[in-house]
């Protein structure tokens, strides 16, 4: 479910951040610094539970990358400058994006490895 329901759920954080930042100082960068700091929050929630608490291996345990659909977010408020067309085209990238930035962090899950003489994918 969580190329579903995470664009879905950091988009929120990400418009009411931009809305803010495009009213009161017209600067187009407010989901880029949204996804950053929860970039960072998440970041630090999952190295503290996951390997200083239980001691599993952090490569197994990576975050969402948000950060280039967020910019990509920011880019279409600039260029338009324009709400209902950055809640249409914006959102609809925004969510479009998140699974393709994401294929590099699991890459090296779909290698296939060969364990005990058994081709495992």
């Amino acid at each position: 479910w969580w190329p579903i329901v995470t664009p879905i759920t950091t988009i929120t954080f990400c418009a009411a951040l931009q809305y803010y930042n495009w009213v009161n100082y017209r600067q187009p960068f407010g989901a880029t610094l949204s996804i950053l700091a929860l970039g960072t929050g998440k970041w630090i929630a999952v190295f503290t539970s996951w390997y200083w608490w239980s001691n599993y291996p952090i490569n197994f345990v990576m975050p969402a990358t948000l950060l280039p659909s967020a910019i990509v977010l920011d880019v279409v408020l600039l260029l338009t400058r324009n709400w209902t067309l950055t809640a249409v085209i914006g959102a609809w990238l925004f969510a479009a994006l998140f699974y393709p930035t994401n294929w590099a962090i699991f890459a090296y899950s779909h290698t296939p490895v060969v364990v005990d003489g058994a081709l495992l994918s």
